[in-house]
């Protein structure tokens, strides 16, 4: 849970996952087959001379330089700044405050996430049909969202674990008197495992 676009994120890894099958590919016939060797050295040679003629052919003003090598600069950063742009909006997402809230014209009231994370894992952490539990705290939308992720014991029922988070994390919504949205992720154990269950309470 964050705010980079999942199909986003596919989408590079799969582009990026082609181009480099693809070129492992081409050079792995480079290095085997002689007439794909010449008909590659061909080809080269032929776009070499192409593109020389290109840089020959547009000069900016009455510089020896061509104009090509300007837009190919501001292509290669716009490039760059879009991936920097995407690798810094990783992680993000997490939310320091559960809630925040101007209720006076003198102050704001504030809720830490750890506060609900540290109830709900403590009031989880003492069942026994836990392995493990972790609770986190997301920003979707501008609203504070619960992720409750547990690890069930071999033989836990699916329904008997979301009936245990959903108790918890209501009453936690009662203890602040506001009802918080919360994802239930369950995981662990072979029933569990054979029915891989998220919910949105």
């Amino acid at each position: 849970m964050n705010n980079t676009n999942r199909a986003l994120n596919r989408s590079v890894i799969f582009v990026t996952g082609l181009v480099l099958l693809a070129v492992s590919a081409l050079l792995g016939l480079l290095a085997t087959q002689a007439t794909l060797r010449d008909a590659w050295a061909s080809v080269t040679d032929t776009a070499g001379g192409t593109v020389t003629g290109w840089l020959q052919s547009t000069p900016l003003g009455d510089t020896q330089n061509s104009w090509i090598w300007f837009v190919a600069l501001a292509l290669l950063l716009a490039i760059v700044g879009l991936l920097l742009s995407f690798i810094l909006r990783q992680g993000r997402g997490h939310s320091g405050y559960l809630i925040s809230e101007h209720t006076t014209d003198w102050g704001t009231t504030q809720v830490d996430s750890a506060v609900a994370e540290q109830a709900l894992q403590n009031a989880l952490s003492e069942r026994p049909e836990f392995l493990s539990t972790r609770v986190s705290t997301y920003r979707v939308a501008r609203d504070a969202v619960l992720k409750v992720s547990v690890t069930c014991r071999r033989g836990t029922s699916p329904t008997d674990v979301v009936r245990i988070v959903e108790q918890a994390v209501l009453a936690l919504d009662e203890l602040l008197g506001l009802r918080i949205p919360a994802l239930v992720q369950i995981s662990g154990g072979f029933r569990v495992r054979t029915s891989r269950t998220t919910r949105i309470t």
